[in-house]
């Protein structure tokens, strides 16, 4: 597959999500600032090229998918090395020191497809995140 061809999916993958004209949308658009992406938005789009490429994605890799050209080298890059897995080879931006959310892994699960392996279910961290309220309520009621 060219980088020309993986570039044309992945902006018809974002056309179809943002609903707009796939040609309003160029290599050169930054995910956030120009097509207005959250990071929700970002996130499910990387779940779907993901599945549309079978391909995975590692966390340490996404401060370098800024724009949709990037995103399609990166895409392209993966599949002419034959590599489905991180790889060595790929030299992402540096990433944040900040950890992405528990355990340093994307902590937002949108899909209804099933989680893959290592990624905590959208449910699980929900309930972690509730369970210290519940301690703080308790410490209230003793006083």
């Amino acid at each position: 597959m060219t980088e020309l061809e993986v570039t044309s999916q992945i902006i018809q993958a974002l056309a179809t999500y943002l609903k707009r004209d796939p040609s309003t949308i160029t290599e050169s658009h930054h995910l956030r600032d120009d097509l207005g992406l959250d990071s929700v938005a970002i996130i499910e789009l990387l779940f779907e090229i993901e599945d549309r490429f079978k391909i995975q994605i590692p966390d340490q890799d996404l401060p370098g998918l800024s724009t949709v050209g990037s995103v399609a080298t990166y895409v392209h890059q993966r599949l002419t090395t034959g590599q489905t897995s991180p790889s060595a080879e790929i030299k992402p931006a540096p990433a944040s020191k900040k950890p992405t959310g528990a355990g340093g892994k994307r902590s937002v699960i949108t899909s209804k497809k099933p989680a893959a392996a290592g990624r905590k279910p959208a449910t699980a961290l929900k309930k972690r995140a509730a369970a210290p309220k519940k301690v703080t309520a308790a410490k209230d009621k003793k006083r």
